[in-house]
């Protein structure tokens, strides 16, 4: 996966992932019927509410679900939730719009006192990432930062 310059942001968004106890993007895909993963990870700068990761994995139309583990809580124990079709699909068709597989990091993120999201999409070997500070977004990224509250709220909701 290729990195911009805000690759400081990094160690603290893979940290989340690793704490969480989360299979790799890349163990998912290798699942027999396994078609795109997305994953959101979240760092919470206030400490109000749990870091997470959210994963959606998508292996047909009518099989789209979504696990979401909070750092820190319920025993790294996932929430899973099914994703109909009908909100799945003009998600992806938001990431598609904002050309998300060339899109770099968010420019100009502060290094502290701000909310970071680390949204990933993984398909077959393929992987990228991009990081997004959504209090910050504008352009593609308020495209992205909406589309995820939009169509898939289940994972922005937190754990204290």
């Amino acid at each position: 996966m290729s990195r911009s310059i805000y690759a400081p942001h990094m160690p603290t968004l893979r940290a989340i992932i690793e704490d969480t106890g989360v299979e790799s993007l890349t163990q998912i895909t290798r699942r027999p019927g396994v078609g795109d993963v997305y994953r959101l990870a979240i760092f919470r700068h206030d400490g109000q509410a749990r870091d997470s990761v959210a994963t959606i994995i998508q292996r047909g139309r009518d099989d789209i679900r979504l696990e979401l583990t909070h750092r820190a809580a319920l025993n790294r124990r996932a929430l899973v939730y099914a994703i109909p079709f009908r909100r799945y699909e003009p998600f992806v068709a938001a990431l598609q719009s904002i050309r998300f597989d060339q899109l770099r990091d968010q420019p100009d993120l502060p290094l502290y006192s701000i909310d970071l999201w680390l949204m990933e999409r993984a398909a077959g070997s393929f992987t990228r990432g991009v990081i997004v500070a959504p209090a910050l977004a504008t352009d593609a990224y308020a495209i992205l930062v909406d589309a995820m509250r939009q169509y898939l709220p289940e994972a922005l909701r937190e754990a204290r």
